[in-house]
């Protein structure tokens, strides 16, 4: 028998997902994936190193992926990855990304360490936001997006 009071306990996640898809198939994935409660983290020149080397190793950590465009901001990274399916044993989408924010998150960790200093365990928000890059205009409008987006925030910062 069900315990009613354990089901409302745990909130329903909802998947961002597209439900049915095979996130591991050869094709460019947009992204986006922000700082816990969106705080200006990036701001902070050694976990702006961390966060751009390891969106750097991503190809020697997984066979199959190939890098695009890619942008830190203050509080959230955009980027474009190709995976690539003809590999042997090719990664998924949330893979790469998932070892991609722990791996930060322990230089965080580590930073914050050394210098004695108290942080949240939690570098990056739950999940991620993605997009499947359908065609050739559609990659086009993403790499735009991702290289103007500094441009937008320094305007922002500006008219504020």
């Amino acid at each position: 028998m069900e315990n009613k009071k354990d089901d409302q306990a745990l909130p329903k996640r909802h998947s961002l997902r597209l439900p049915g898809y095979d996130y591991s198939l050869t094709a460019a994935y947009f992204f986006t994936i922000n700082a816990q409660k969106r705080r200006r983290f990036f701001d902070i020149p050694e976990l702006y190193t961390s966060l751009l080397e390891n969106w750097q190793a991503l190809p020697v950590r997984f066979p199959g992926v190939t890098l695009d465009e890619f942008v830190i901001m203050s509080e959230h990274v955009h980027g474009i990855l190709w995976l690539d399916q003809q590999v042997k044993h090719p990664p998924t989408l949330s893979a790469v990304l998932g070892a991609y924010k722990s791996i930060t998150t322990l230089d965080w960790l580590n930073y914050h360490k050394k210098r004695g200093l108290v942080c949240s365990r939690h570098l990056w928000q739950r999940g991620f936001y993605d997009h499947i890059i359908r065609n050739d205009q559609d990659l086009l409008e993403k790499q735009q997006y991702i290289l103007s987006n500094p441009l937008k925030e320094q305007e922002k910062k500006r008219n504020s």
